[in-house]
């Protein structure tokens, strides 16, 4: 039962990378900012299906690492319950407007154009608010399972625990450091790629226990 719900929630990280790459990827890569403007001028050349079908894939791949997310249950102890299940809602909370910030994400191919930049423009007010959310649900979530793999409250060894999904993101600013290319992709679906490190992490992990 735990290694199909790890595998679950493998294939939804891996599922919303595919989807990050099909939004945004560009051979040419993009200069970060700290603004949404390099996304948009690549999405806005790309063929609109295929912006469409990354952002459809959002909110599934949202629904199968909710699924993946239930794992922290299946390995707290008993004594440690009540705190892996608000781990466990507060990570699906941040997923699901994960999802659809995912989704979202296609209007700003679609409605790149300068001539539709006043649409866009609205668009963006809303759409940058949505990552507060994320942050805050999937941020105490991943400090709750932190400290759940730490303390030694799971059936995983603590070491673990560094490979955990909130502590990658740490090295998300050396991400941003690599080269044309590699940067693109790395840096691109960061937040997922480091839930597809965990996952495999955890699946190996769980095949050697006795």
């Amino acid at each position: 039962m735990l290694n199909l719900i790890l595998i679950v929630g493998l294939l939804g990280a891996i599922m919303m990378f595919c989807g990050d790459m099909l939004l945004y990827y560009d051979k040419n890569d993009y200069e970060q900012n700290r603004t949404l403007d390099p996304i948009i001028n690549i999405m806005k050349s790309l063929p609109p299906k295929r912006i469409m079908f990354g952002g459809w894939i959002g909110p599934v791949a949202a629904f199968l690492y909710c699924i993946g997310f239930y794992h922290i249950v299946l390995i707290t102890n008993e004594s440690f319950h009540t705190l892996a299940v608000a781990a466990f809602l507060l990570n699906c909370l941040g997923i699901i407007v994960g999802g659809a910030y995912h989704s979202h994400c296609t209007y700003l191919g679609l409605l790149g154009n300068d001539e539709q930049k006043k649409d866009l423009d609205i668009v963006l007010g809303y759409f940058q608010k949505l990552p507060l959310i994320l942050y805050v649900g999937e941020g105490i979530g991943l400090l709750f399972l932190f400290f759940l793999m730490v303390t030694g409250c799971t059936v995983f060894p603590a070491w673990v625990a560094l490979l955990s999904p909130g502590i990658l993101f740490l090295l998300r600013p050396l991400a941003r450091k690599l080269p044309k290319g590699l940067h693109m992709v790395i840096s691109g679906g960061f937040t997922n790629l480091i839930f597809v490190v965990y996952y495999i992490t955890a699946i190996v992990v769980f095949l050697t226990l006795d």
